[in-house]
């Protein structure tokens, strides 16, 4: 062989060679390529319905994660917590052109019961289950709560006004739709006074604690004491001076905006506690969540939550417009539209909101408690009362957890 036809072989071989590696790397970088693009996609796809189906991952149960385990196959995983919408998502998946294998799991699954009350007087709501985990918000006793799922001695709840959250099991009284039934039938009673005991009947021994806002079954009264039932069975009274009976005659549906002013004025500096919904220690929105509470309205947990509920009052003409009871909501710094704080507006200028403790601030600039940064970063107003009917405001009465329609 001459050194031509060997130099001819060789480079024959040797882009002949190449051409295959090149071939291969298309190939292989081709497949990466697509499905990244293909897994993409169907993130893509699944956020775009949790956009459009889905409302706020506060209130509603959404965690979906996709593998993609063929050319166009994937398997869903993860929870949600309506059947009906785990159906909508795959037919919307399907419907784009994935092929999917259901492995998503649908809340309730695994507990006991789906349905409880809290059975202790303040029950801490954290983001997962553990000690440590950041406090999301609270539950007080009577509250219904649905189930989700739980984790060893945790459970994961969601409250009436929708927010979720870990609790520990021992807080809860599991119970059946019967037993429910019963209780939204049975004659109540709400501790109105900040604080309160439940007293042996036949001792007047202390059986537990109780606050502002908790629920309970009224089983009698003699002279000036209620007889009461915990949801755990506890039987005792409370002081008749320190309750209300649950109906519509002491929770009407038009709030006196005059109690409710007295009803704000009595947290005065009540120390602050992200996640706090009890009178002993409060964030920003469960300040005014608990002011609505004891008049008998439940509002949204966070205040970027409420700030989509009521009607909208403008903050652009003065605060001359504004009413006893208004919420008033602030963002975070000038320019900014992302709410992060609420209140409510009392008269003549000034609000009441939990800010390191309940205190009054004015946007009238020449009192002495006037705040340049709150009245810089007013953003929305929302006037609550008579508007009731939605998911952010709704009336106890009217609410099926706690009274049969």
């Amino acid at each position: 062989m001459n050194s031509v036809t060997c130099n001819t072989k060789i480079r024959l071989f040797f882009f002949s060679s190449m051409k295959t590696l090149y071939y291969g790397i298309l190939i292989s970088l081709s497949g990466l390529l697509w499905g990244c693009g293909g897994g993409q996609n169907v993130g893509e796809s699944i956020t775009r319905f949790q956009t459009k189906a889905i409302g706020d991952l506060r209130e509603n149960v959404f965690n979906i994660t996709s593998e993609r385990v063929g050319r166009k196959t994937f398997i869903l995983s993860g929870e949600i917590d309506d059947r009906q919408l785990k159906t909508e998502l795959i037919d919307f998946l399907v419907a784009q052109g994935f092929h999917i294998q259901d492995s998503v799991v649908v809340l309730p699954h695994d507990v006991f019961s789906s349905q409880a009350f809290i059975d202790l007087s303040v029950v801490t709501m954290r983001s997962s289950a553990s000690h440590v985990a950041p406090i999301v918000s609270q539950a007080l006793m009577g509250m219904p709560v649905r189930v989700l799922k739980q984790d060893g001695g945790w459970a994961y709840i969601q409250t009436p006004d929708r927010y979720l959250g870990w609790c520990e099991k021992s807080a809860l009284w599991f119970t059946n739709p019967e037993e429910r039934e019963e209780w939204t039938q049975a004659p109540r009673v709400m501790i109105t006074s900040r604080y309160s005991i439940i007293r042996d009947v036949e001792t007047g021994d202390v059986l537990g604690d109780l606050v502002a806002g908790c629920l309970l079954e009224k089983t009698g009264q003699h002279n000036d004491k209620i007889f009461i039932k915990t949801p755990g069975g506890i039987e005792g009274y409370v002081k008749a001076s320190e309750v209300t009976l649950f109906d519509r005659t002491h929770f009407p549906d038009t709030v006196d905006t005059r109690k409710l002013e007295e009803t704000a004025l009595s947290l005065i500096r009540t120390p602050y506690l992200w996640g706090g919904t009890s009178v002993s220690a409060l964030d920003c929105s469960g300040f005014t969540k608990t002011v609505y509470r004891h008049h008998g309205i439940m509002l949204a947990r966070d205040a970027s939550l409420q700030a989509m509920y009521g009607e909208e009052v403008p903050v652009d003409e003065g605060w001359e417009i504004f009413k006893t009871g208004d919420l008033l909501f602030f963002a975070s710094g000038e320019g900014s539209d992302r709410i992060t704080h609420v209140g409510m507006y009392l008269d003549n200028s000034e609000f009441i909101h939990e800010a390191g403790k309940v205190k009054i601030n004015s946007f009238d600039s020449t009192r002495l408690n006037y705040s340049h940064f709150r009245a810089k970063t007013l953003v929305k107003a929302r006037r609550i009362d008579r508007q009731y009917g939605s998911e952010g405001i709704v009336h106890l009465m009217e609410h099926p957890w706690y009274v049969k329609q």
